[in-house]
Protein backbone atom coordinates (compact mmCIF):
# COMPACT_ATOMS: atom_id res chain seq x y z
CA UNK A 1 0.00 0.00 0.00
CA UNK A 2 1.47 3.43 -0.44
CA UNK A 3 1.92 5.74 1.78
CA UNK A 4 0.81 9.43 1.81
CA UNK A 5 3.72 12.15 1.34
CA UNK A 6 3.77 13.42 4.34
CA UNK A 7 3.37 10.04 6.52
CA UNK A 8 6.60 9.11 4.47
CA UNK A 9 8.83 12.36 4.97
CA UNK A 10 7.82 12.10 8.42
CA UNK A 11 8.77 8.54 8.96
CA UNK A 12 12.07 8.72 7.21
CA UNK A 13 13.14 12.09 9.14
CA UNK A 14 12.51 9.96 11.78
CA UNK A 15 14.18 7.13 11.14
CA UNK A 16 17.16 7.89 9.03
CA UNK A 17 18.20 10.20 12.55
CA UNK A 18 18.15 6.99 14.44
CA UNK A 19 19.83 4.81 12.31
CA UNK A 20 22.61 7.16 11.88
CA UNK A 21 22.72 7.60 15.24
CA UNK A 22 23.59 3.99 15.95
CA UNK A 23 25.92 3.71 13.20
CA UNK A 24 28.13 6.52 14.92
CA UNK A 25 27.69 5.81 18.17
CA UNK A 26 29.64 2.85 18.36
CA UNK A 27 32.35 4.52 17.73
CA UNK A 28 32.77 6.36 21.18
CA UNK A 29 31.93 2.58 22.34
CA UNK A 30 34.77 0.62 20.50
CA UNK A 31 37.09 3.10 21.99
CA UNK A 32 36.87 2.05 25.10
CA UNK A 33 37.27 -1.51 24.96
CA UNK A 34 40.96 -1.60 24.70
CA UNK A 35 41.29 1.02 27.22
CA UNK A 36 38.62 -0.40 30.02
CA UNK A 37 40.20 -1.50 33.64
CA UNK A 38 39.61 -4.86 33.23
CA UNK A 39 39.35 -8.10 31.01
CA UNK A 40 35.18 -8.38 32.37
CA UNK A 41 34.78 -4.48 31.35
CA UNK A 42 36.40 -5.03 28.48
CA UNK A 43 33.95 -7.82 27.33
CA UNK A 44 30.93 -6.23 28.14
CA UNK A 45 31.80 -3.19 25.88
CA UNK A 46 32.95 -5.51 23.44
CA UNK A 47 29.66 -6.87 23.41
CA UNK A 48 27.88 -3.44 23.64
CA UNK A 49 29.38 -1.97 20.72
CA UNK A 50 28.72 -5.18 18.49
CA UNK A 51 25.12 -4.72 19.92
CA UNK A 52 24.56 -1.15 18.32
CA UNK A 53 26.35 -1.66 15.21
CA UNK A 54 23.61 -4.74 14.87
CA UNK A 55 20.89 -1.68 15.89
CA UNK A 56 21.83 0.19 13.06
CA UNK A 57 22.33 -1.92 10.22
CA UNK A 58 18.60 -3.06 11.32
CA UNK A 59 17.59 0.58 10.41
CA UNK A 60 19.04 0.85 7.39
CA UNK A 61 17.26 -2.06 6.31
CA UNK A 62 13.98 -0.55 7.10
CA UNK A 63 15.11 2.99 5.59
CA UNK A 64 16.15 1.11 2.51
CA UNK A 65 12.42 -0.62 2.53
CA UNK A 66 11.00 2.76 3.42
CA UNK A 67 12.73 5.26 0.65
CA UNK A 68 14.34 2.77 -1.98
CA UNK A 69 17.98 3.82 -1.34
CA UNK A 70 20.86 2.24 -1.76
CA UNK A 71 23.34 1.14 1.59
CA UNK A 72 26.12 2.80 -0.39
CA UNK A 73 24.00 5.92 -0.92
CA UNK A 74 23.98 5.56 2.65
CA UNK A 75 27.16 5.13 3.83
CA UNK A 76 27.91 8.10 1.79
CA UNK A 77 25.55 10.46 4.18
CA UNK A 78 26.39 8.90 7.07
CA UNK A 79 30.20 9.54 6.25
CA UNK A 80 30.72 12.86 4.50
CA UNK A 81 26.96 14.47 5.19
CA UNK A 82 25.68 16.76 7.71
CA UNK A 83 26.46 15.00 11.33
CA UNK A 84 22.49 14.21 12.09
CA UNK A 85 22.81 12.28 15.14
CA UNK A 86 21.89 12.37 19.06
CA UNK A 87 23.56 15.09 20.90
CA UNK A 88 25.09 13.27 22.96
CA UNK A 89 27.19 11.44 20.77
CA UNK A 90 28.26 15.37 20.64
CA UNK A 91 30.38 15.41 23.85
CA UNK A 92 33.86 13.68 25.09
CA UNK A 93 33.74 10.59 26.55
CA UNK A 94 37.40 11.63 28.55
CA UNK A 95 37.09 8.98 31.48
CA UNK A 96 35.79 5.28 32.15
CA UNK A 97 33.23 6.86 34.47
CA UNK A 98 31.95 8.59 31.25
CA UNK A 99 30.83 5.35 28.89
CA UNK A 100 29.77 3.98 32.75
CA UNK A 101 26.93 6.34 33.01
CA UNK A 102 26.47 6.22 29.47
CA UNK A 103 25.70 2.34 29.61
CA UNK A 104 23.45 2.82 32.78
CA UNK A 105 21.56 6.46 32.67
CA UNK A 106 21.76 6.77 28.75
CA UNK A 107 20.86 3.67 27.50
CA UNK A 108 18.40 3.41 30.70
CA UNK A 109 16.71 7.00 28.85
CA UNK A 110 16.69 5.09 25.63
CA UNK A 111 15.04 2.14 27.05
CA UNK A 112 12.31 4.47 28.27
CA UNK A 113 11.88 5.82 24.61
CA UNK A 114 12.50 2.91 22.62
CA UNK A 115 9.83 0.79 24.49
CA UNK A 116 6.77 3.08 23.16
CA UNK A 117 8.07 2.64 19.50
CA UNK A 118 6.92 -0.89 19.81
CA UNK A 119 3.88 -0.25 18.66
CA UNK A 120 4.98 2.73 16.12
CA UNK A 121 2.39 3.06 13.31
CA UNK A 122 5.10 1.72 11.31
CA UNK A 123 5.17 -1.93 11.18
CA UNK A 124 8.76 -2.36 10.09
CA UNK A 125 10.29 0.04 12.23
CA UNK A 126 8.29 -1.35 15.26
CA UNK A 127 9.75 -5.25 14.83
CA UNK A 128 12.97 -3.61 14.12
CA UNK A 129 12.38 -2.21 17.80
CA UNK A 130 11.91 -5.81 19.25
CA UNK A 131 15.36 -6.52 19.01
CA UNK A 132 16.87 -2.93 19.93
CA UNK A 133 14.75 -2.86 23.12
CA UNK A 134 15.42 -6.41 24.19
CA UNK A 135 19.72 -5.40 23.71
CA UNK A 136 19.34 -2.10 25.33
CA UNK A 137 18.25 -3.99 28.61
CA UNK A 138 21.27 -5.96 28.38
CA UNK A 139 23.42 -2.62 27.96
CA UNK A 140 21.42 -0.91 30.57
CA UNK A 141 22.30 -3.93 33.36
CA UNK A 142 25.73 -4.02 32.32
CA UNK A 143 26.06 -0.07 32.77
CA UNK A 144 24.62 -0.30 36.35
CA UNK A 145 26.90 -3.01 37.43
CA UNK A 146 29.51 -1.06 36.48
CA UNK A 147 28.80 1.78 37.69
CA UNK A 148 28.47 -0.41 41.10
CA UNK A 149 32.17 -1.78 41.07
CA UNK A 150 32.93 1.61 40.91
CA UNK A 151 31.05 2.56 43.94
CA UNK A 152 32.47 -0.06 45.79
CA UNK A 153 36.20 0.13 44.71
CA UNK A 154 36.80 3.52 47.01
CA UNK A 155 36.11 6.94 47.31
CA UNK A 156 38.58 8.01 44.36
CA UNK A 157 36.39 5.52 41.32
CA UNK A 158 33.19 6.86 43.30
CA UNK A 159 34.17 10.36 42.70
CA UNK A 160 34.87 9.85 39.29
CA UNK A 161 31.53 8.76 38.56
CA UNK A 162 29.92 11.47 40.86
CA UNK A 163 31.71 13.79 38.85
CA UNK A 164 30.39 12.03 35.25
CA UNK A 165 26.62 12.25 36.71
CA UNK A 166 27.06 15.95 36.85
CA UNK A 167 28.53 16.20 33.55
CA UNK A 168 25.65 14.00 31.86
CA UNK A 169 22.68 14.56 33.72
CA UNK A 170 21.61 18.27 31.87
CA UNK A 171 22.60 16.16 28.81
CA UNK A 172 20.50 13.32 29.47
CA UNK A 173 17.19 15.06 30.26
CA UNK A 174 17.94 16.82 27.00
CA UNK A 175 17.71 13.27 25.27
CA UNK A 176 13.93 13.33 25.65
CA UNK A 177 14.08 16.55 23.32
CA UNK A 178 11.89 19.77 24.49
CA UNK A 179 8.75 20.54 25.53
CA UNK A 180 6.26 19.40 23.07
CA UNK A 181 5.13 22.63 22.55
CA UNK A 182 8.53 23.62 21.41
CA UNK A 183 9.33 20.71 19.31
CA UNK A 184 9.00 21.24 15.95
CA UNK A 185 7.80 17.84 14.34
CA UNK A 186 6.60 16.11 17.64
CA UNK A 187 3.15 16.47 17.09
CA UNK A 188 2.75 15.76 13.71
CA UNK A 189 4.74 12.48 14.63
CA UNK A 190 1.95 11.60 17.28
CA UNK A 191 -0.70 12.68 15.16
CA UNK A 192 0.86 9.83 12.87
CA UNK A 193 1.42 7.43 14.91
CA UNK A 194 4.77 7.15 14.28
CA UNK A 195 5.72 8.34 17.60
CA UNK A 196 3.39 6.93 20.68
CA UNK A 197 4.29 9.47 23.95
CA UNK A 198 5.17 13.22 24.13
CA UNK A 199 8.64 14.73 25.45
CA UNK A 200 7.76 15.42 28.83
CA UNK A 201 6.02 12.37 29.79
CA UNK A 202 8.76 10.31 29.12
CA UNK A 203 11.57 12.64 30.51
CA UNK A 204 8.99 12.69 33.71
CA UNK A 205 8.48 8.96 33.91
CA UNK A 206 12.57 8.21 33.29
CA UNK A 207 12.58 11.18 36.50
CA UNK A 208 10.33 8.76 38.63
CA UNK A 209 11.97 5.78 37.85
CA UNK A 210 15.64 6.60 37.54
CA UNK A 211 16.27 9.51 40.57
CA UNK A 212 15.49 6.88 43.11
CA UNK A 213 17.41 4.06 41.53
CA UNK A 214 20.94 7.05 41.32
CA UNK A 215 20.39 7.77 45.12
CA UNK A 216 20.85 4.07 45.97
CA UNK A 217 23.32 3.60 44.21
CA UNK A 218 25.29 6.65 46.81
CA UNK A 219 25.20 9.30 44.21
CA UNK A 220 23.75 12.43 44.30
CA UNK A 221 22.08 14.70 41.88
CA UNK A 222 23.08 18.45 42.18
CA UNK A 223 19.65 19.86 40.64
CA UNK A 224 19.45 22.31 43.72
CA UNK A 225 15.50 22.40 41.41
CA UNK A 226 15.07 18.92 40.95
CA UNK A 227 11.78 18.07 43.71
CA UNK A 228 8.92 15.63 43.01
CA UNK A 229 5.71 17.77 43.55
CA UNK A 230 3.12 15.13 45.52
CA UNK A 231 0.17 16.95 44.29
CA UNK A 232 0.68 17.38 40.91
CA UNK A 233 2.52 14.07 40.49
CA UNK A 234 5.75 15.69 38.74
CA UNK A 235 9.25 16.57 39.08
CA UNK A 236 10.57 20.16 38.42
CA UNK A 237 14.34 20.28 37.13
CA UNK A 238 16.57 22.62 35.87
CA UNK A 239 16.15 23.45 32.15
CA UNK A 240 19.05 21.41 30.11
CA UNK A 241 20.82 23.83 27.38
CA UNK A 242 18.33 23.58 24.65
CA UNK A 243 20.15 26.20 22.25
CA UNK A 244 23.24 24.05 23.17
CA UNK A 245 20.67 21.11 21.97
CA UNK A 246 19.77 22.12 19.09
CA UNK A 247 23.16 23.91 17.77
CA UNK A 248 24.48 20.08 18.30
CA UNK A 249 21.67 19.00 16.01
CA UNK A 250 22.29 21.44 13.67
CA UNK A 251 25.69 22.10 13.46
CA UNK A 252 27.60 19.12 14.73
CA UNK A 253 30.57 19.59 16.99
CA UNK A 254 34.60 18.55 16.65
CA UNK A 255 33.87 15.39 18.21
CA UNK A 256 30.98 14.53 15.80
CA UNK A 257 33.45 15.05 12.88
CA UNK A 258 36.20 13.28 14.60
CA UNK A 259 33.50 10.19 14.84
CA UNK A 260 32.71 10.26 11.14
CA UNK A 261 36.12 10.68 10.43
CA UNK A 262 37.08 7.84 12.57
CA UNK A 263 34.08 5.54 10.52
CA UNK A 264 35.74 7.20 7.12
CA UNK A 265 39.33 6.13 7.79
CA UNK A 266 38.32 2.91 8.98
CA UNK A 267 36.27 2.36 5.44
CA UNK A 268 39.36 3.59 3.51
CA UNK A 269 41.62 0.73 5.73
CA UNK A 270 38.99 -1.87 4.90
CA UNK A 271 38.22 -1.31 1.05
CA UNK A 272 40.23 -4.29 -0.10
CA UNK A 273 38.47 -6.79 2.06
CA UNK A 274 35.16 -5.44 1.02
CA UNK A 275 35.65 -5.13 -2.48
CA UNK A 276 37.27 -9.05 -2.24
CA UNK A 277 33.72 -9.92 -0.27
CA UNK A 278 31.59 -8.30 -3.34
Amino acid sequence: MDLPDDYRQAAIRMMEFHMMSELVGPVHEFWWVPRAPSLEAKLVFAAKSQDEVGHGLGLLRVCEDLTGRSRESYLEQILEGPPRFMNIFHYPWEHWADPVIVAWLIDGAEIERQTTLLKSSYGPYARAMKKIVKEEGFHYHCGRYLAARMVEAGPAPKRSLQDALERWWPRILSMFGPHDSASTHGAQLIAFGLKLSENEVLRQSYLTKFVPRIKEMGLELTDDRLAFDEETGTWSYTEPDWEEFRSLLRGGSPVGADLQRTLREARFTNRWLLEGAA
